[in-house]
């Protein structure tokens, strides 16, 4: 029901973009697929591709959002032009700055190498979050931030379980067993050898409802008022609160080279939100 009571409130109003008003289940869905497709994307490329090269790849999307609205037709402010400059470079920065100088040097030595399949992958992830940034913006307006937030959740999730039903199935194929066989809880474990603790259900739990729902809805508000490459800009923003977080919870000291980067990273939100 409450699908239908969004869709009169679209008839009734004016999104201001021109954009035929579709049901919200089929918004929920496209959402739904960008979402998936950067998650999903970015998990496989990590099979293949180093940790430190593949969190700068990842961050490329804040360029890759305001090409995708230029193209879209959209006229980005120069001002948010020089912030995906001098945001990225801040990402850089921190992505490249590792525990180890020989991680932090394949990182930088990495970026004029040939792309593997791993790389491309975490590249189609990074281009399908600016995508999802992206169609945000443009329907954030149009639908209550709860009715579609939990539609589309809902849909992910049924994404997420084909994924791990279609690998639950391979590994037990591989494994000679079955569903209906005994010793196939044992044969799933290695895919989540935590699943048995309670602490690691908190943490999804946690996962679940702060980064996930609440972090969800308070995106489409207030994607609601801002553009989708300022909004790419400010989620940056995203690296400099786990580094206080890191501080003050677990007393991790950033480095110099990490300090500079959240500090380009403010700056840019600035340039942006001018």
């Amino acid at each position: 029901q409450y699908w239908d009571e969004d869709l009169e409130k679209q008839v009734t109003s004016d999104s201001g973009d021109g954009e035929k008003v579709r049901p919200m289940w089929m918004s929920a869905l496209e959402l739904a697929f960008w979402n998936f497709g950067a998650q999903g994307f970015i998990n496989a490329g990590l099979l293949s591709s180093p940790a430190a090269r593949a969190a700068f790849l990842t961050q490329t999307s804040v360029v890759m959002t305001p090409l995708i609205s230029a193209v879209a037709g959209e006229s980005i402010k120069s001002s948010v032009w020089g912030g995906c400059g001098v945001a990225l470079l801040g990402l850089f920065l921190i992505s490249t700055s590792a525990s180890t100088a020989d991680v932090a040097t394949d990182a930088v030595g990495s970026a004029a190498s040939i792309l593997n399949q791993g790389d491309v992958m975490i590249l189609l992830g990074a281009l399908s979050w600016s995508a999802y940034i992206f169609r945000t913006s443009k329907l954030a307006r149009s639908y209550s931030e709860v009715n579609l937030q939990f539609t589309k959740t809902a849909l992910l999730a049924l994404m997420y379980g084909a994924w791990f039903l279609t690998t639950a199935a391979s590994t037990l194929a591989s494994a000679g067993t079955s569903f209906l066989s005994t010793g196939w809880v044992e044969a799933l474990t290695p895919l989540w050898s935590g699943w048995n603790s309670p602490v690691v259900w908190l943490l999804l739990a946690y996962s679940a409802v702060g980064p996930g729902a609440v972090a969800d809805l308070l995106q489409q508000q207030g994607q609601k008022e801002t553009s989708a490459s300022e909004s790419n800009i400010i989620l940056c923003m995203e690296s400099v609160f786990a580094a206080v977080c890191a501080f003050v919870l677990l007393g991790e000291v950033s480095s110099m080279k990490e300090m500079v980067g959240g500090f380009l990273i403010v700056v840019a939100a600035i340039l942006a939100s001018k």
